[in-house]
């Protein structure tokens, strides 16, 4: 006779299945009558959640953005001159 309920490795492998595709309406009740009473595998659902959640938010990266300098004019014509005099461009 094959058994019904899931082990808790059958469990959170179809949990994490759940995550990417739809699973059959019997395969869903009979995780969530395992997750009524197996609270490790509860918990693992519920940090698979919050992992999905926290890699959903978006980070900024200040190191993606280029730097915003702003020289005054006079640090502009000093820098040009400089560059000019010592690669002898006219």
């Amino acid at each position: 006779m094959k058994h019904w309920m899931f082990r808790c490795k059958d469990v959170s492998h179809k949990v994490s299945l759940s995550m990417d595709a739809t699973l059959p309406f019997n395969q869903r009740m009979a995780i969530w009558m395992h997750l009524l009473m197996c609270r490790y595998c509860f918990r693992f659902r519920k940090q698979l959640m919050i992992l999905r959640k926290l890699s959903r938010m978006t980070v900024h990266d200040p190191l993606d953005d280029p730097p915003q300098v702003s020289l005054s004019m006079e640090s502009r014509a000093r820098i040009k001159k400089r560059l000019r005099a010592s690669s002898d461009i006219p």
